[in-house]
């Protein structure tokens, strides 16, 4: 069967098309490889979809993409800052008050965080929250904020200040006015606890796309691998800048097209903010992709390394093992750590890869 996409659907899918990566057979496929897959425009503030590539009953798929959707709606609503009940939310409302019990899931997920916190430098910061609400990007209240705002913002943001318990499994932040967002690792996780599902019901080929978060199973059921295209980062160009063909593996980017505004005077203002100056990350990277088994973790790198830039960025991957990259510079240049050599191929002429072997 193939569900069929409402229309709020449709046209959210149109908009995350053009900002996120895109999954798709290395062959063009027939009837029998047409995927059993749903979209939901609800989860995490973007575009997901899953694609199953097995043979199984409606009854069947029904279920996988049913227990799919609730794991993705709990974590949701357990990590995002502002939900009703959220335990993000909670945490933040009794900073420089007491610690917070929290689940299994958000525990992890911040002890992990803070692990890329730690590797980057402060690069990738979950306490980055109070910037990213005082910006405002990708609401309507979006504006550039006074100097002394940012300031104040920016005294907040230290995950070092963050203390986790093991033994009560608490979070706590030392201050008022602290707070959590776990935006650039929550949908990689989300992503792994579907692939994870997926596991346990012996799905052995799929596509995972949770906004640009891409987890792939098994290649295609022909026997070749899946071609993910990663979008050209150019405001105002559709299409792919380059394919890496992976047939299993996680593959995440982060962009700054992918979120912003236009300020009055023209200035492009994206949603990556960067902690050490607490304005949109301004580093000469156009876009970093991360590509690894674990898409959590991938997620969280992604934005480390577009906040580092191109240097800092090299440097971090070439530190961490089974992990790759690709990232793309403001001048069209493409660069690839050396593992990808073999799977990576350039879709756009006007994109150069500057380290083909």
């Amino acid at each position: 069967m193939r569900r069929e996409r409402n229309e709020r659907a449709r046209r959210a899918a149109g908009i995350a098309l053009a900002v996120a990566l895109t999954a798709t057979a290395a062959g063009c496929g027939s009837a029998a490889q047409t995927p059993v897959s749903e979209t939901w425009d609800d989860l995490f503030g973007t575009v997901v979809t899953v694609s199953l590539y097995d043979k199984m009953s409606e009854k069947e798929a029904g279920a996988v993409l049913a227990a799919i959707r609730a794991r993705g709606e709990v974590i949701q609503n357990t990590m995002t800052a502002h939900s009703p009940g959220s335990e993000i939310g909670a945490v933040r409302a009794a900073g420089g008050q007491t610690p917070v019990p929290v689940s299994e899931d958000t525990y992890g997920l911040l002890t992990l965080a803070l692990e890329v916190a730690a590797l980057s430098g402060g690069a990738f910061d979950p306490t980055v929250e109070p910037l990213v609400a005082l910006w405002g990007i990708g609401t309507e209240t979006a504006a550039v904020p006074a100097e002394a705002d940012i300031a104040r913002a920016r005294a907040l943001v230290d995950y070092r200040r963050v203390t986790l318990d093991g033994a009560g499994r608490t979070a706590y932040l030392p201050e008022t006015g602290m707070g959590l967002d776990l935006g650039g690792i929550a949908k990689g996780y989300a992503a792994d606890e579907a692939n994870r599902l997926l596991d346990e019901a012996d799905v052995a080929h799929a596509i995972l796309d949770f906004g640009g978060n891409v987890v792939l199973r098994g290649g295609h059921p022909e026997g070749k691998p899946w071609r993910v295209g990663i979008r050209k980062p150019v405001l105002g160009e559709d299409g792919y800048a380059c394919v890496v063909s992976l047939r299993d593996g996680a593959v995440v980017t982060s962009g700054g097209y992918e979120r912003y505004f236009v300020a009055a005077d023209g200035a492009v203002y994206h949603h990556i903010m960067d902690p050490a100056t607490g304005r949109p990350a301004e580093t000469g990277l156009l876009s970093a992709t991360i590509v690894c088994d674990n898409s959590t973790r991938a997620d969280a790198l992604s934005t480390a390394c577009f906040v580092l830039g191109l240097d800092g960025a090299l440097a971090l991957l070439d530190a961490l093992d089974g992990v790759e990259g690709v990232l793309i510079a403001s001048d069209r240049t493409i660069h690839t750590t050396p593992g990808l050599a073999d799977v990576f191929a350039v879709a756009d002429e006007r994109y150069v890869w500057v380290n083909a072997p």
